[in-house]
């Protein structure tokens, strides 16, 4: 019994052997097989006298291309530069009636049924199709499309077919995903023969930024999708209607960028010369940032400037040291505010905004060398055997003459101006209330001016 047993053992071991000796040759022996009936079938749809170059536009309308696009994120927006980026799903589909197709309903083709005898070099619509053949595609004129069925074809028989020659009019640069595998595919639809050519892409567009208005401006972007050699007469680009209406689908809680929020985003068809399609991203910023970074601490300095109007005319080192100090920290907030803009021809809001605190800091210094020079003079005149360059001991001094033959009310005028200027506080007294009442009716009025004119622009977007 045991070397009935070792024998047994002994065969089972060779059987094991020569049966992973014959997998490889009857698996690679399927594949060929597979490999090549596919080849075969692609083969057969493409007609003879078939030419890429072409586009399958028929007699009477030309090839229609359909767009799909669904955002997924802004990546960066880069207001230096003037570009930003966008990740989404871009898909086109169109009909080639050219092609031979295996379609649910064969009976129903209306091209090559029945299958003409004779082929003419290039291949004429008429020879090959009936009238009842629409370049339209049902899943994109619908509102509400039915489920298809689908075939995923290679990617390789995009070389053999016409296929659009879109392109980003002002992209800068594309690519496709590529994790394990490039993030696309190609198929083709059963029920009415359209092919679909899906990608994942991420693209950096050109945006020419508008800072009239900045901080409280909206950008508005477009990404520019045109043919690049086909005419209008020959290739139409539309959106699908699936998508056409895209606004309703923005979750605006993932596409809140840091600075600025997409309010608005809608497609738009521009067939002109050439046929062209376009997404419009409508992009309004936060004015968080600039609120905590520059409008308060500005605020903040011009009113520091202020506290010199309540310090002694005498105390000079006090009231330069503050006055300088306040102009040389504002001159460093304006730089900072506007770093990582581009350096534009044109005055932006923000520019008012600092120029008209600077100017107050500025005045608050001017002002305390006015005042200054007036406790100056007091200070000369209560001086015994100290006179002013301008009086005289002999007779009235020319202005007084001069005044003498003005009229009474400009006497009055004057005796109140030079009554104003006896006192040491008498100006800082009145830029005590002058400064603060000018400067908040300044803030005020900047704020609403801006509110006002952000709104009309929103509704002129909404209009067009």
């Amino acid at each position: 019994m045991g070397w009935w047993k070792a024998g047994r053992c002994y065969c089972d071991v060779v059987t094991v052997v020569i049966s992973l000796a014959l997998v490889p040759h009857v698996r690679g022996r399927h594949t060929e097989m597979a490999r090549s009936l596919s080849s075969d079938v692609y083969k057969s749809m493409v007609p003879p006298f078939y030419d890429k170059y072409i586009s399958p536009a028929s007699d009477t309308s030309p090839a229609i291309v359909y767009f799909d696009m669904k955002l997924l994120d802004i990546s960066s927006i880069n207001e230096n530069d003037m570009t930003f980026s966008v990740e989404s799903f871009v898909t086109y589909r169109w009909k080639d009636w050219r092609l031979r197709w295996p379609l649910e309903r064969p009976d129903l083709d209306p091209c090559w049924n029945p299958e003409p005898l004779n082929l003419s070099r290039p291949l004429r619509f008429s020879q090959v199709c009936t009238g009842n053949y629409t370049a339209t595609i049902a899943r994109c004129v619908a509102n509400d499309p039915s489920p298809t069925r689908r075939l995923i074809l290679p990617l390789q028989f995009l070389e053999n077919i016409w296929q659009p020659d879109a392109f980003f009019k002002n992209g800068i640069r594309s690519s496709i995903h590529k994790d394990w595998v490039a993030n696309e595919y190609l198929a083709f639809y059963t029920s009415d023969g359209h092919i679909r050519l899906f990608s994942r892409m991420s693209i950096t567009l050109m945006c020419h930024f508008d800072f009239h208005h900045y901080p409280h401006d909206q950008q508005k972007c477009e990404m520019l999708i045109q043919s690049l050699s086909y005419k209008s007469d020959l290739v139409q680009f539309e959106w699908c209607e699936t998508w056409a209406h895209a606004s309703s689908k923005l979750d605006h809680d993932i596409f809140s960028l840091p600075h600025f929020t997409l309010a608005k985003y809608e497609h738009k068809v521009c067939n002109d010369e050439y046929p062209c399609v376009k997404a419009v991203f409508v992009l309004v910023r936060h004015p968080d940032f600039h609120i905590l970074h520059t409008y308060v601490p500005t605020v903040l300095i011009v009113i520091l400037s202020w506290m010199s109007f309540w310090i002694a005319p005498d105390a000079t080192p006090a009231r330069v040291t503050l006055g300088v100090t306040s102009i040389l920290t504002m001159a460093t907030q304006y730089s900072q505010s506007t770093k990582n803009l581009p350096p534009v021809s044109y005055i932006k809001s923000l520019d008012i905004w600092m120029i008209t605190c600077m100017v107050y800091v500025f005045a608050a210094l001017l002002e305390f060398a006015i005042v200054y020079h007036v406790h100056y003079l007091r200070t000369i005149n209560k001086v015994p055997g100290l006179t002013t360059p301008t009086s005289t001991t002999n007779g009235p001094s020319q202005v007084t003459q001069g005044l003498s033959l003005a009229s009474p009310r400009l006497q009055r005028w004057t005796e109140t101006w030079r009554e104003f200027w006896k006192g040491d506080t008498a100006i800082d007294e009145a830029s005590r209330v002058l400064f603060p009442v000018t400067y908040f009716s300044f803030v005020i009025g900047y704020f609403v001016l801006l509110t006002g004119s952000q709104d009309q622009g929103s509704l002129s977007d909404g209009q067009s």
